[in-house]
């Protein structure tokens, strides 16, 4: 029987624990092998997508599929993105006293010069723009000349975080924050998603930035950079920011709480059995919006292309080749979470463990290999920095770039809560000298970073790395899984179809002599 909080899916059991893993699994002193014995470390972007509908988290998980609240739609490509990039470097530069409010649209078209931007990219962007200026007129031009008040993909990452005043189960969460803005104490979630005559923020928006609140208030206060380790974030308001207006969140709202531990519950039953991915598909939907063929959730990505799409004729033999690739699958997420999550749990874990032997035992287990210690000595300008390397890690840095790794995340303050920028490596510049240390790097957004710890992060923390190519096969096997004919002139002729059919039937492959 359905609660009446759950019109259309039944609520998942609350979790009693969460699988973290052991000390010995952290510590990589056990071969790493079969299914991981621990839960994934989820993202935000996950919770909500678990919150949108079930199957999306066995999209995710099998399937190589993220974001389904983020995928195509009437916004091309990847504007909300670039909106939200140019919105921070324009405040950025308005606040530090560097540009003017009416030099904004020629700030846009250098931008997206830079960028590579075409023609209705471009045009996208400013028609979002002029509607975002008209309403904020005011605001930014009270910004001019408040410095670095305001702080822009703000990475957090906690073990410590609790949904439900009688709960006490920990879970793991990470993710970022489009902007903090300790000026007017608010948090904001930017969004390109909405209409003008929206009376409510956009589908599951005021849902992220309150668990984004939610992670941010979890995080011990001593983590913090010193410019953030004063405010009472507990205080500060959520808003929705969409370019036509603000929305306001309420935090004090049960059912969030219960979406976010239905959402883990779901996130870790499907990572251990395949019998939640039946459950799942019997749940599908919000919980308060259900989702079928011709009914589908309108905001979702997934539900057109992953859990309704066409069912070709050809291959005849496609039962029997999706339970063959179940296996690779479940293989490939595997090895995500082995080398992926793991090391989530490892870094968080090296700042928040209570146990402070074993931080140091990690720090030093990573150091050198995941985290590269710097310190950033000259602006040189535009956005070029010469930073050095602690000489304790220095060569084992130089081993990376031998391995053409130039691109890495460099954070701000800690890897519980941090500024994220991406770092370049300029190889070929004057400054640069390896053997001491000594690299030129673009950096751009470096501002009100000044006096936080930096390190940089091997590899990128949402891709590029090698565990990210998982998924970019799990994908390429989903659409094989999914791909067909359903002319039978174009079945009989077609080598792949027949090889299908081959290998998961009865038939016979016979190759034409030459």
């Amino acid at each position: 029987m359905m609660s009446s909080a759950y019109p259309t899916r039944v609520p998942r059991q609350p979790l009693r624990f969460w699988r973290w893993p052991r000390r010995e699994h952290l510590l990589e002193q056990v071969f790493r092998r079969g299914p991981p014995p621990f839960d994934p470390f989820p993202s935000i972007q996950d919770v909500i997508d678990a919150v949108l509908c079930p199957m999306t988290v066995v999209h995710r998980t099998y399937h190589g599929l993220h974001g389904a609240l983020s995928g195509p739609g009437e916004i091309a490509g990847d504007v909300g993105n670039h909106f939200h990039r140019f919105v921070s470097i324009l405040k950025s530069n308005i606040a530090l006293g560097r540009r003017r409010l009416d030099e904004a649209f020629s700030l846009l078209r250098m931008y997206c010069s830079m960028e590579g931007l075409d023609a209705d990219s471009e045009s996208d962007l400013r028609r979002y723009l002029s509607y975002w200026l008209r309403r904020k007129r005011d605001s930014l031009n009270e910004l001019w000349s408040q410095g670095s008040r305001i702080f822009y993909e703000v990475h957090v990452s906690t073990e410590n975080v609790t949904f439900g005043e009688e709960r006490t189960v920990r879970y793991p969460v990470h993710g970022v924050i489009d902007e903090i803005d300790t000026i007017n104490k608010r948090i904001v979630e930017r969004t390109l998603r909405g209409n003008e005559n929206d009376s409510n923020p956009p589908f599951l928006e005021d849902f992220q930035v309150w668990l984004q609140w939610k992670v941010l208030t979890s995080i011990d206060r001593d983590l913090f950079p010193d410019v953030l380790r004063n405010e009472n974030f507990q205080d500060y308001d959520l808003i929705v920011e969409t370019p036509y207006r603000d929305f306001t969140v309420e935090k004090n709202r049960s059912f969030f709480e219960e979406w976010a531990e239905d959402a883990l519950a779901w996130i870790s039953d499907i990572a251990r059995s395949s019998v939640a991915i039946g459950d799942a598909w019997q749940n599908r939907g919000h919980h308060t919006r259900s989702c079928s063929i011709g009914n589908e959730i309108e905001e979702c990505y997934f539900a057109r292309a992953a859990c309704y799409h066409h069912r070709w004729r050809y291959p005849e033999r496609r039962a029997s080749l999706r339970a063959s690739l179940k296996p690779i699958y479940r293989a490939l997420y595997n090895e995500q979470v082995w080398v992926h999550d793991l090391l989530l749990y490892q870094l968080t874990k090296m700042e928040q463990d209570p146990d402070l032997n074993f931080r140091s035992e990690l720090r030093k287990l990573l150091i050198g290999r995941n985290i590269f210690p710097l310190e950033i000595e000259e602006n040189i300008g535009y956005d070029r920095y010469r930073v050095k390397i602690d000489e304790t890690v220095r060569m084992s840095l130089v081993e990376e770039v031998q391995d053409e790794n130039l691109n890495f995340d460099v954070l701000f303050g800690s890897f519980s809560i941090g500024l994220r920028r991406r770092a370049y490596l300029l190889l070929d510049e004057i400054g640069t000298n390896p053997e001491d240390g000594r690299y030129v790097v673009y950096i751009e957004g470096m501002d009100g970073t000044e006096g936080m710890n930096a390190f940089l992060l091997k590899g990128l923390l949402l891709k590029e790395d090698p565990w990210f190519l998982k998924r970019v096969v799990q994908q390429a096997v989903f659409s094989l899984e999914r791909w067909g004919v359903d002319r039978e002139d174009r079945a009989k002729n077609h080598v792949l179809v027949k090889l299908v059919d081959t290998l998961f039937g009865p038939g016979t492959l016979r190759a034409k002599r030459g």
